[in-house]
């Protein structure tokens, strides 16, 4: 099935589906314009009539660079952006989209017409020190956990928990972790540590993982803010993704500069040590713990990926090279392959058809892919966004999903 598209007419390269809308396939495109205003647009793709049309588009006061749907069915309208100000600072703000709410059936009215901002209800915005000790933010995630009293900042320098149930518009963090106290201090005469990508464990709402630009994973208990378990030399590149598997407890996805995808078994983290670079540390053995690797992942930077939340042996991945990849990792997913003894050719197919690797590679993009997304509504659906503002909705395609079902 082809391609279904919507065009934001503006460079944009944040993408986030309504999490807790499980019953609309609702995706949220923010716009990267430097000179020019931005935008936030709600989108919705219809089944019936396969298409995607705008629902609201909202104006924001400054450029888009990172997006967080509230996962929580009951705060499905609560959405953190984080916001590049105009001048030397970014920061997160909380805000209430009225039309992302799962109660409202369309008492709002649609249109694709600019309306004003919206408010913003909290500002996680951090100090003048903060920025220049750390660098500018990037990420704001919320817990996964349904818990909506908190979220997390990602700078490259540091990490930073935040409170959202005290009242507070301009809060001040409650607790951080520095990139130095995830990965370790750097050896005299090499580049300082830097924070590349986050993911917080569905399973375990006190832990969050973070990958570094050296190659290394942690994983850090909030209630501490400090280090749990470290997987040292993970990667010979940055670690630009991170992402949970959401049914199977401990396993963990990265994709890095060094082309490959890896899956982590976190249960065994602890085998390879502190992750200090220090000549004294234990070596790592990242193969006492890397369940499997996919080789060839992009052939540039791989900007995100997610595991299907229902079907947790497809993966999706979306890179530079202009190119999203559906993938199959069936060995380490929460349903592994049948064991069932089949006899000649078919149980030649069978074996062909539960191999770990890629599904189908799709390029209707022309441009770099920043930013995909699973439906929260349907399993079978994704959409990605390229830097032209272009976002496309695939099905799964229709093979795989039938050998699955069936």
């Amino acid at each position: 099935m082809a391609a279904v598209t919507y065009e934001v007419k503006a460079q944009a390269r944040c993408l986030a589906a309504v999490e807790g809308d499980a019953d609309r396939s609702r995706f949220i495109v923010g716009t990267l314009n430097l000179r020019a205003s931005n935008e936030l647009h709600i989108v919705e793709f219809s089944e019936d009539t396969n298409e995607l049309a705008a629902v609201a588009i909202y104006a924001t006061p400054h450029e888009v660079w990172h997006l967080a749907a509230c996962p929580t069915p009951s705060h499905a309208s609560k959405l953190l952006i984080v916001l590049n100000d105009g001048g030397a600072s970014h920061y997160a703000s909380l805000t209430v989209v009225p039309v992302l709410d799962v109660d409202d059936a369309g008492g709002h009215s649609r249109g694709a017409g600019t309306r004003a901002a919206l408010p913003e209800t909290v500002q996680l915005m951090p100090s003048a020190g903060s920025v220049a000790a750390h660098g500018l933010m990037r990420t704001a995630l919320w817990n996964p956990a349904e818990d909506v009293t908190a979220a997390v900042t990602i700078q490259s320098g540091a990490m930073c928990r935040w409170p959202l149930d005290r009242g507070d518009a301009h809060p001040s963090p409650s607790a951080s972790c520095t990139a130095d106290g995830a990965f370790g201090t750097p050896l005299s005469g090499t580049a300082p540590q830097s924070i590349e990508s986050a993911c917080w464990d569905p399973h375990h709402a006190h832990t969050l993982a973070l990958g570094s630009a050296s190659g290394a994973i942690s994983t850090i208990d909030l209630r501490t803010a400090k280090r749990a378990h470290g997987l040292a030399g993970a990667h010979k590149g940055s670690v630009r993704v991170l992402s949970f598997n959401p049914n199977r407890p401990y396993v963990l996805l990265s994709a890095s500069d060094d082309r490959t995808m890896r899956f982590w078994d976190l249960r065994k983290a602890g085998a390879v040590g502190d992750t200090s670079p220090s000549p004294s540390a234990p070596a790592a053995s990242s193969s006492e713990v890397c369940l499997l690797t996919m080789a060839d992942a992009h052939m540039h930077w791989t900007c995100s990926a997610q595991f299907n939340r229902f079907h947790d042996q497809l993966i999706l991945t979306a890179g530079t090279d202009s190119t999203v990849k559906l993938w199959r990792a069936a060995s380490i997913s929460s349903v592994p392959p049948t064991s069932e003894p089949l006899d000649g050719d078919e149980a030649d197919a069978d074996r062909e058809s539960e191999r770990d690797g890629l599904i189908k590679k799709f390029t209707e993009h022309e441009e770099s892919v920043y930013s995909l997304v699973w439906s929260a509504a349907d399993a079978w659906l994704f959409a990605s966004l390229s830097l032209d503002g272009k976002l496309c909705t695939h099905y799964v395609p229709a093979a795989e999903k039938y050998r699955i079902l069936l």
